[in-house]
């Protein structure tokens, strides 16, 4: 008995960290983008009526309705993908070969609740009423609240420590949302694959910690570097114009 609930404790905790993850990635398109502080309050209240109203869903919308549009997941997971991936090349592209500010528009594929957001949050809503004895209504407001604070940290977050490194531009919130595009792109592809693999049994083997150790070091050291020398080549020269054989 004793087990279960810590089971049902860990699955509910889990849920709440997929919700801060979600967040997360609003936070990324807010701080990286131009805006207000009273912009990014609007967007995070957005989020948190948005999960108030889902959770009040949750205890209308028919079962075999919800199945249905957990079946329309796939095809808006790919689209938001595409749409990702294709406005953060062109903010990329018209900020670094025209010094043209796309952020304030494009940023919007990272940070307004699109149909993934939405169906991720019904879904969290949906298990915590299952998994808890809360009301539906408080369940909102606590996944609200975590989306409000969480949207809030991470945009002021990424916007200061980005500003100190001098790398708030819309080329990095181009790079994010290509980032983030691809992911969604290939986890459609890679968790079913990593799901059937592990009901699949494979002989164990011993692993070298310290060899695992030393490779994420080099890595780690290769990327630094390279960042450095692509800083380093930024600070050349001033504006747009110099980057365009990036893209060549």
């Amino acid at each position: 008995m004793m087990a279960g609930l810590v089971f049902q404790d860990t699955i509910a905790v889990g849920v709440l960290v997929g919700v801060a993850i979600l967040a997360l990635k609003t936070g990324l398109g807010c701080g990286f983008a131009n805006l207000k502080r009273r912009e990014v309050f609007y967007i995070a209240s957005i989020y948190f009526c948005a999960s108030i109203v889902l959770s009040y869903l949750v205890g209308i919308i028919a079962p075999d309705i919800t199945q249905n549009i957990l079946a329309t997941g796939v095809a808006m997971h790919l689209i938001i993908a595409i749409g990702l991936v294709y406005f953060g090349i062109k903010t990329k592209r018209e900020w670094l070969s025209r010094a043209n500010d796309l952020s304030r528009k494009t940023f919007l594929w990272l940070a307004i609740p699109c149909p993934v957001c939405l169906t991720a949050t019904f879904l969290a809503c949906l298990m915590l009423s299952q998994l808890t004895n809360i009301s539906n209504l408080w369940i909102g407001v606590i996944v609200g609240a975590i989306f409000f604070f969480g949207v809030c940290f991470f945009s002021f977050t990424v916007s200061s420590v980005a500003g100190v490194f001098k790398i708030k531009t819309p080329s990095t919130l181009g790079s994010v949302m290509i980032l983030f595009g691809l992911f969604y792109l290939l986890s459609p592809l890679i968790i079913p694959a990593y799901i059937q693999a592990k009901s699949i049994p494979y002989p164990e083997f011993s692993i070298d910690y310290h060899m695992v150790f030393l490779s994420f070091i080099l890595m780690v050291s290769l990327i630094g570097v390279g960042f450095l020398m692509d800083r380093h080549k930024r600070m050349k020269k001033k504006g747009g114009e110099k980057w365009t054989h990036l893209l060549a």
